[in-house]
């Protein structure tokens, strides 16, 4: 979650003194409130962020029209958010998002006084908006109203991150918490406060409960994949791998992106139990010859360079160990030997690898490749352990080959 204040003040010092102990408490965002930008005008923007370059500053210019421009004024004052009402006319909104795009801004979208949010939501979501913001004015709270009513609606209706505001406190956040919004907007709870560096810190507090849920909860996912990866390796497959590594000339390892990384890592390690090994796109990396084994990483098995650089080695008379997740796939059927490795499960999604990336159909604790990388990451360094056995390597022997220019 990203704790937002919003300074809804008249006065430019005291929102900056305001601002100041609200930062000390750990705000991740700061809001120079319409009120502010109405006395100040839009050097109320710049003087925030020319004071706490650190923080995300919000312009919380309310836009009913002239989208393109407003966005572009604030930005070239300093803004890294920008809101938008959600009421205006569908074009002022699509011209902000254009040239926000353009300065590197955000732009979010107020659903305060629009009567079916999860229907505008929805469309704002089609518009490419950033943030959609379910707000009761104050106005609406002297009535009784609350943001509560709509919030958990709007946040099931779209997937882009929702904001929340309107009267929220220590009393009403854990609620909002709950409900899963993203960006929690605190203003007369922290402004109003005798202390508004104490409420602000009691209020990332709250957070925090949430964060480290998260945290062990992806930890735990992660592992208990990897746990589940480890009980369906196929001793086949692990075999051919092991006999492709000891009987090869020299190694060549492929990945690309975070497999890439996974993949020089795997190098690493090898190089220092005396293997003859080398990855590949490093300028002292040499030819691939006959006899040769390249050792090629893609969970989806069809990234472009890792399947081109398969078939070389294979017109080079050498041999191509895969580890993907798709036997089947390009690099599957090249491949001398393939080692299986599960990425996510493949529950309500597209078939298509390509398709399913693109639309992001998966449980975002685990985002992209995460847990192909990671159980092969660990699947990797237990055939070092295995190489390290086999030929009776201790930690002491890879010491003497570890790198001492560091």
């Amino acid at each position: 979650m990203i704790l937002q204040v919003a300074l809804d003040l008249t006065d430019i010092e005291q929102a900056m003194s305001i601002a100041e102990k609200a930062a000390r408490g750990g705000a991740h965002w700061l809001e120079v409130g319409t009120p502010l930008v109405k006395t100040e005008g839009i050097r109320a923007v710049e003087l925030m962020k020319r004071r706490f370059p650190d923080r995300k500053i919000v312009a919380d210019l309310k836009t009913m029209d002239t989208g393109a421009l407003e966005v572009e004024i604030a930005a070239r004052h300093g803004a890294d958010v920008v809101s938008i009402l959600a009421v205006a006319d569908d074009r002022t909104i699509k011209d902000a998002v254009k040239v926000a795009r353009r300065y590197g801004v955000k732009v979010m979208v107020d659903l305060i006084g629009v009567k079916d949010k999860v229907k505008r939501a929805k469309e704002l979501e089609k518009m490419g908006v950033d943030y959609i913001l379910v707000h009761t004015g104050i106005d609406e709270q002297v009535q009784g109203k609350s943001p509560l009513a709509d919030l958990e609606k709007v946040i099931k209706s779209v997937k882009v991150p929702v904001a929340v505001a309107g009267g929220l406190n220590l009393e009403t956040i854990p609620k909002v918490v709950e409900l899963g919004a993203t960006i929690i907007i605190v203003g007369g709870a922290i402004t109003k406060a005798e202390n508004p560096e104490g409420v602000t810190r009691k209020i990332i507090d709250l957070f925090w409960g949430e964060y480290m849920m998260t945290i062990r909860k992806a930890m735990k996912d992660i592992l208990e994949h990897i746990n589940e990866v480890s009980d369906a390796l196929k001793l086949e497959e692990v075999r051919g791998m092991i006999d492709a590594m000891i009987g090869a000339n020299k190694i060549f390892i492929y990945g690309a992106g975070r497999s890439g990384l996974v993949g020089k890592a795997f190098g690493m390690r090898l190089m220092h139990l005396d293997f003859n090994v080398y990855v590949v796109g490093e300028t002292i990396t040499p030819a691939f010859g006959e006899g040769d084994l390249l050792i090629a990483i893609s969970g989806s098995g069809e990234t472009k360079s890792i399947v081109d650089a398969a078939y070389i080695a294979k017109e080079q008379g050498g041999k191509v160990v895969g580890i993907t997740s798709y036997r089947e796939s390009s690099l599957g059927k090249i491949a001398d030997v393939v080692v299986t490795i599960p990425g996510r499960a493949k529950t309500d999604v597209p078939t298509d690898y390509i398709a399913r990336q693109m639309l992001t159909e998966y449980k975002w604790i685990a985002p992209m490749g995460t847990l192909f990388e990671d159980s092969t990451m660990i699947f990797l360094d237990g055939i070092i352990a295995l190489l390290m056995a086999t030929f009776q390597k201790t930690e002491k022997d890879m010491k003497r080959k570890h790198a001492t220019l560091e």
